[in-house]
């Protein structure tokens, strides 16, 4: 079962109960994916904003997972598929179809958005809004094969080195209040 708009409005709803400075941004996908479940079909004429959700895996040391990408290391995120029941469901998989990181969890309390980041959609998308929805993940270190490292894939970076700065300053938040 695909993530219907509804689910969306409703973590999005979540995460302006959080963020509620972050409301007018978040408007138009609000507005969007309303329409989208109650009329049951898109009349945007393509122009919808673009959805996508990646995970930010932190391990027991306070590290999180980076993922090469080309020239440049980030966290990897995608569309949500036909398969994904959730966004969270979507990060998870994204975790282990890029990464092949398996045996995850969230922290209970802290399943919401950590982060929802906006940014100009990919060229093939066209002259969209694109919404990334970042969810904490954790994991054992252990979890991220060798091979994943040795053939710089991916890579163990500090808290500290996590960018945006609101990503990082949340995530401490959250990692802090789950102690």
């Amino acid at each position: 079962m695909a993530v219907e708009e509804s689910a969306i409005v409703k973590e999005l709803n979540h995460y302006l109960l959080d963020h509620p400075d972050e409301t007018a941004v978040m408007t138009p996908l609000f507005d969007a994916m309303l329409d989208h479940s109650r009329l049951g079909h898109c009349f945007h004429d393509g122009n919808c904003p673009v959805v996508k959700a990646g995970a930010i895996l932190i391990d027991e040391r306070g590290r999180a997972l980076a993922l090469r990408h080309e020239d440049a290391w980030g966290f990897a995120e995608d569309a949500p598929s036909a398969a994904d029941e959730s966004l969270s469901r979507t990060a998870v998989r994204v975790l282990e179809e890029f990464a092949g990181v398996h045996d995850v969890w969230m922290i209970p309390g802290t399943e919401s958005p950590v982060l929802v980041d906006t940014s100009r959609a990919a060229p093939e998308d066209g002259p969209r809004t694109r919404y990334g929805f970042r969810y904490l993940i954790r994991a054992h270190s252990s979890v991220l094969l060798p091979g994943g490292t040795v053939a710089s894939r991916a890579r163990w970076i500090p808290l500290d080195e996590v960018g945006p700065p609101v990503l990082r300053a949340r995530l401490k938040d959250r990692l802090a209040v789950a102690r």
